[in-house]
């Protein structure tokens, strides 16, 4: 996996911004992280150039924690789901109704 860092490593952990791309399954990520746990929003693509937004979410000390939003390839909400420290809440499904 390509990795574009936009942060730095203080005291040997991972902080700040981080952009990585997958060429195999053509995703790309962008992830927060604060002492080298993953803390903050937390963006997927379906493509390097990020024009096709996979899923949005937000993680909490590691933990996914809040709405996190999927979506199809044309930018359709596909699902939604709630999270508390990582426990799934609540989740909701859209069909395609084409």
């Amino acid at each position: 996996m390509a990795e574009k860092k936009h942060g730095d490593f203080v005291a040997n952990s991972l902080n700040g911004v981080y952009d990585t791309y997958d060429p195999y399954t053509k995703t790309s990520r962008q992830t927060r992280f604060e002492n080298g746990i993953m803390h903050g929003p937390y963006r997927e693509y379906g493509d390097e150039d990020r024009k096709t937004l996979k899923v949005e979410g937000h993680f909490e000390n590691g933990a996914k924690h809040g709405v996190w939003t999927e979506y199809d390839k044309k930018g359709r909400v596909e699902a939604v789901k709630i999270y508390n420290k990582g426990e799934l809440l609540e989740r909701t499904m859209y069909d395609d109704e084409e």
